[in-house]
């Protein structure tokens, strides 16, 4: 699956993201609908298993989402 990154704005109280270097996108009132959004986005383009996601916040209108596979490497990921 790869790593999906997205830069996240605020804008006349909706979130916006679009994927860098890519064709991904979407928009939500809230971080939290737009990060849910943005899993279903990169499912979409690639369900290859499960997936976990972060969202940053850079400023009070900007923030950069990674969503990416899950793996055991991480100390989250489901077992089993």
């Amino acid at each position: 699956m790869g790593v999906y990154t997205f830069v996240c704005r605020n804008g006349s109280g909706e979130w916006t993201a679009k994927q860098h270097e890519g064709d991904l996108e979407a928009s939500a009132s809230s971080t939290y609908d737009l990060q849910r959004k943005l899993v279903q986005a990169a499912l979409s383009a690639d369900s290859s298993g499960g997936v976990q996601s972060s969202f940053s916040l850079v400023s009070p209108t900007s923030a950069v989402c990674q969503v990416e596979e899950a793996s055991l490497s991480h100390p989250f990921a489901p077992i089993g």
